[in-house]
């Protein structure tokens, strides 16, 4: 086998093992990550630390009216006890409770608000919920498909690796450091020749070039510097 065939080889196996990775670093990125399920889950969490929020509120603001009601409790029973006989105390008193009514009233519609809101968002939640678990099952059994698929591409690439390496055996070391640099160069090192002409750059050969491309040697184009191949 001449060293531009073998040459040539390795280069279509470097291409297979190259696009074979990329391929499985898709599945595996699929495989860790799935967007319709990760999009849904944090919609869901979203709502539901939402949800949290408005209950810790509900909560607070509870507390606060509690804390209100108790205040006024003390009023009234200092108003209508009928221990205090002076009516200008009373009147203070009065006034003191028609504020602490009024600050009671607006935390109670606040309460109200936020529970017609905390009672919505609950069908919600339970709703988002369902759509991300329906997406985790779903990504669970492409899961089992994706692994299928990229067990095989590490089957495949193990025996490419194997092919690479007894192509390598069959190559002279100064031939593939001309290649690895050709390739780092220009991404493709090798090229064909048909019709006379290199099919890297498009350019027709010399006669001399194309008998040298007919021997065992390896010949490279005048012209753009790869690497010749003659079927």
């Amino acid at each position: 086998m001449s060293s531009s065939k073998r040459i040539y080889e390795l280069q279509q196996v470097d291409l297979s093992i190259q696009a074979k990775s990329k391929e499985l670093e898709g599945i595996n990125l699929r495989i860790n990550h799935d967007e319709a399920y990760e999009l849904a889950k944090a919609n869901h969490d979203t709502a539901r630390d939402a949800q949290k929020e408005r209950e810790k509120q509900y909560k607070d603001l509870d507390a606060e009216a509690e804390g209100v009601r108790a205040a006024l409790q003390q009023i009234n029973d200092k108003l209508y006890g009928g221990k205090i006989k002076n009516p200008k105390e009373l009147v203070g008193y009065e006034q003191e409770a028609g504020m602490f009514k009024g600050n009671l009233s607006g935390k109670d519609d606040v309460l109200l608000e936020l529970m017609e809101k905390i009672d919505a968002a609950k069908t919600e939640i339970k709703k988002l919920q369902e759509i991300y678990k329906t997406a985790e099952t779903d990504w669970q059994s492409r899961k089992v498909t994706l692994t299928g698929q990229a067990d095989q591409l590490k089957e495949e690439l193990a025996g490419l690796e194997k092919k690479r390496q007894e192509i390598l055996a069959a190559v002279d070391k100064e031939t593939l450091t001309a290649y690895e640099n050709i390739k780092s160069r220009k991404g493709q090192a090798v090229v064909r020749v048909e019709q006379g002409r290199c099919l890297g750059c498009r350019v027709s050969l010399s006669i001399s070039e194309l008998q040298r491309v007919k021997g065992i040697s390896i010949v490279t184009c005048s012209n753009c510097g790869r690497m010749l191949y003659l079927s």
